[in-house]
């Protein structure tokens, strides 16, 4: 399989905007001139920014001073951030508890966008093991996880994501679902079982099983995975 080799270079463009909200969340209130000064960034260039971050409402003029300060959405990132830390808190005696009886990796992850992110991870303390990394972004539709997570969105979201049944996906390996038809096919069978599988379909040598935590609703809000070696962790002994 091909492996794309990215090089890490900076986008200055974003890289001005960040810089210039983290100068605003240590200050009051800013003008144009002042935030242009601090930064050493044209005096256009600023403008441009703000003009653009006040449109996503991540900043606010103030009309009287027209002087700037950090916006609403901000606040609303960050306490979906701490909604995350607070989940994972929640979740971790059982993660705990789950990698004891196992004696494989946990991951517990959440979806953004068509990949799950995992938040927090107990690892095997076996040789042969995992190795996923906290932050690591892995296609939702080859993975145990993802699915169970898929299962159970509302119909809305899903469609959001992934369209009509006709989209092809990409696939990590033979056994990877390779279409949008497929993978609501497996999808209406995770929501019968209760849990989703993944028998190598993200790594060769690597099986994993996956459940979705629901809300109050019934709606997948994130998930917990047990995943390892083939060899040894055999699906085909799960029982309902």
């Amino acid at each position: 399989m091909e492996k794309k080799i990215f090089k890490t270079e900076k986008i200055k463009s974003i890289e001005k905007a960040l810089n210039l909200l983290e100068l605003l969340s240590n200050n009051k209130e800013m003008g144009i001139t002042e935030i242009s000064k601090e930064l050493h960034v044209g005096i256009s260039t600023v403008h441009r920014i703000l003009t653009t971050l006040k449109c996503r409402g991540y900043v606010i003029q103030n009309n009287q001073t027209s002087k700037y300060t950090l916006g609403i959405n901000l606040f609303i990132l960050g306490g979906k951030v701490q909604n995350a830390v607070n989940l994972v808190e929640s979740v971790t005696p059982f993660l705990q508890k789950l990698s004891q009886k196992t004696n494989e990796s946990i991951n517990f992850s959440i979806l953004e966008d068509r990949e799950v992110v995992c938040l927090s991870k107990i690892e095997s303390p076996e040789v042969l093991r995992t190795d996923i990394k906290i932050g690591a972004r892995l296609p939702a539709h080859c993975t145990a996880v993802g699915k169970a997570i898929l299962a159970f969105l509302s119909e809305r979201k899903f469609t959001m994501l992934y369209g009509n049944d006709n989209i092809k996906l990409p696939t990590s390996t033979p056994n990877s679902i390779s279409s949008v038809m497929e993978l609501k096919k497996c999808l209406e069978k995770i929501k019968k079982d209760g849990y989703a599988t993944d028998k190598e379909e993200f790594q060769i040598g690597i099986n994993c099983l996956g459940v979705a935590i629901l809300n109050n609703e019934g709606i997948s809000i994130a998930g917990i995975s047990v995943t390892g070696p083939s060899s040894r962790f055999n699906l085909s002994e799960i029982k309902n």
